[in-house]
């Protein structure tokens, strides 16, 4: 009995490992499609608005939403290629109380009792004479509900994660950091300002400001305090070669052939709305996935090993 409580013990504290970072995609690096306008954060991975049009931001876009050539104001993203852009508030006469969010489910939910460490990294783009409202009050919000574009968090003046200063840096990347111990069993986080436009203090650095615009990167809910400081960011998993499970052709018009799986326990496919269409713990003899039954569109493919998540893949069906 001792020695299964202490393999029991131990698998437990790989797990704890393997899920230092509870927060998917925390980097903005991986994607269904390269960002072409604003309002898209449904391009990423994971990712979602969590009320109203914040934005996507990625180096392989040739527009507007390009990084570091942005049309909302010359930036690299804090690591990667990839980050996240949103308002967190506009001047009262424009639009009273307007608050853009992006939101994720976590990996795990937390535990009543635990000790969480959150940060996230953010800059001010300060783009235009008008959009040059500096404010505070950006910050991290736990939640046991999925809120939604239409069905945002209410602004009850309280975050679990709030910054207190005028945020006005357009160079630097600034890091926001903080600690609580959950209360409850919280499945999601959303990212902006939960204040009131009376609570939220203000800097105008335009001539005729109206908005406030900030970009978001590297984002962590952690129980290790020492990850949590030290963490800066992650590669893109589509950049990333080591464990890769090379996926091909790649549009496919129904069969995907695999190669370099011997490691792959099980994989997964979800649909461009996060809904999981199929999934398997083994995989064929053939090494294919067979999408006959899915419909023409964009897919997201995960494959795992016995530890973790190794590797996620954009798929592109065609008829």
């Amino acid at each position: 009995m001792k020695f299964l409580t202490f393999i029991l013990l131990l698998l437990l504290s790989f797990s704890a490992k393997a899920q230092q970072n509870l927060v998917p995609n925390p980097s903005f690096e991986d994607y269904f499609f390269c960002p072409t306008a604003t309002n898209q954060v449904n391009a990423l991975f994971d990712w979602t608005s969590f009320g109203n049009s914040s934005d996507y931001f990625n180096g392989c876009a040739t527009n507007g939403m390009n990084v570091p050539n942005s049309s909302f104001g010359y930036q690299f993203a804090h690591t990667g290629f990839g980050m996240v852009g949103l308002c967190p508030y506009k001047k009262p006469s424009v639009a009273p109380e307007y608050r853009e969010f992006v939101g994720v489910q976590l990996t795990n939910p937390t535990m009543i009792g635990t000790k969480y460490f959150l940060s996230f990294y953010v800059n001010f783009s300060n783009y235009s004479p008008t959009n040059a409202i500096a404010t505070n009050n950006i910050g991290i919000k736990l939640s046991t509900i999925n809120y939604t574009f239409s069905n945002p968090p209410e602004l009850n003046n309280f975050a679990h994660l709030n910054c207190t200063n005028i945020l006005s840096d357009t160079s630097n990347w600034i890091k926001i950091s903080g600690s609580f111990i959950a209360d409850s069993i919280y499945n999601y986080i959303a990212i902006g300002n939960f204040y009131v436009d009376s609570l939220t203090d203000t800097l105008n650095l335009g001539f005729f400001p109206s908005t406030a615009y900030y970009y978001l990167d590297d984002v962590c809910v952690s129980t290790d305090s020492l990850f949590n400081s030290t963490w800066t960011g992650v590669k893109s998993n589509f950049e990333n070669k080591l464990n890769e499970v090379l996926v091909f052709p790649n549009p496919t018009s129904g069969l995907l052939n695999l190669s370099n799986i011997k490691d792959i326990d099980k994989f997964e496919i979800y649909d461009i709305n996060g809904r999981l269409v199929l999934q398997s713990n083994q995989i064929s003899k053939s090494n294919s996935i067979d999408l006959s039954a899915c419909s023409k569109g964009i897919y997201r493919l995960v494959f795992y090993n016995k530890e973790s998540l190794v590797y996620k893949k954009k798929i592109i069906l065609t008829y």
